[in-house]
């Protein structure tokens, strides 16, 4: 691949110009030009407008396809120079859903980042499935999954239960209760978050699943935030119902006929490289010291 060129087109895209391009890069403005036309020649296909009456810089539909990958290249030239540079550094990729990634992960993420020698690390948040297709495609190096699924390349681990319990805001003079029927619970006042699918077929043997929730939702942060109605009420893993205590005025409440426990799966590829295998053994170390 021809690097030089890849440069100066970049540099000629951000900069909508050739002579500002040039300038940046210390070229001639001739050599810009001549760089593009061996570029485009070695890829074979046209990636700038060029004709009478054309000032601005306007890619063709192919040069705006290939603006992407140059700019991934760009990245990724990046960090080869950092790797001849530096040398070897450990990194993480650390996926999650919502609900862990707001009130139980935080704690490892702040000691993580304090080791030494630091590890690059980068969070995301997605949906069970989705994260583990980012695990099979090695972009994603650890993950915390609602579902156990069964997958050749993917090792999956139950890594801890929780039980579910009803939050709901407290109010002035009223007598907090330990235990509630959930036949007692009126799904017209339900702020309702998907936890899984045996949580799903529960809560559809309680109450009619063709007259769903006013409110549905998939970010444990909103919910709290918007739980702010008496009247309202939510099914939560215990240990988020207790972070809601610590924030705001709220009940929590056992179920007499409760829902699954909540279960998280923790899932990492089978074949992990030495680098990524040395950086999950130093994450699994700071998440069994905080959860316990």
């Amino acid at each position: 691949m021809y690097t030089l060129g890849i440069e100066t087109f970049l540099s000629v895209v951000r900069s909508q110009s050739l002579s500002k391009a040039a300038g940046e890069l210390n070229l001639a403005q001739t050599t810009v030009s001549q760089r593009l036309k061996v570029l485009e020649q070695e890829l074979g296909i046209t990636l700038i407008e060029r004709g009478k009456g054309i000032k601005q810089i306007r890619l063709t539909l192919a040069g705006e396809e290939f603006y992407k990958l140059a700019e991934q290249w760009s990245s990724i030239w990046r960090e080869a120079k950092i790797l001849q540079a530096q040398g070897p550094k450990l990194s993480l990729v650390v996926g999650s859903v919502d609900s862990l990634n707001t009130f139980v992960l935080p704690q490892v993420y702040r000691t993580l980042n304090k080791h030494h020698p630091p590890i690059k690390l980068e969070i995301c948040t997605s949906h069970s499935i989705d994260l583990y297709a980012e695990v099979e495609k090695r972009h994603i190096h650890v993950a915390f999954v609602l579902r156990e699924l069964v997958h050749p390349n993917i090792q999956v681990t139950k890594c801890f239960t929780t039980p579910m319990v009803v939050l709901r805001p407290a109010t002035t003079g009223e007598q907090e209760s330990t235990i509630v029927p959930p036949s007692e619970l009126d799904p017209n006042h339900e702020l309702f978050m998907p936890w899984g699918q045996g949580f799903q077929t529960w809560h559809e043997h309680w109450w009619d699943p063709l007259s769903p929730s006013r409110i549905k939702l998939d970010s444990t942060h909103l919910l709290l935030n918007l739980l702010q109605d008496p009247m309202q009420w939510a099914i939560v893993p215990r240990w988020v119902a207790e972070a809601a205590l610590k924030s705001g005025n709220y009940f929590i409440y056992r179920l007499t006929d409760p829902p699954p426990d909540y279960i998280c799966y923790k899932i990492t590829h089978k074949n992990p490289t030495s680098l990524t295998l040395r950086a999950l053994e130093i994450f699994d170390q700071y998440f069994i010291s905080v959860s316990g």
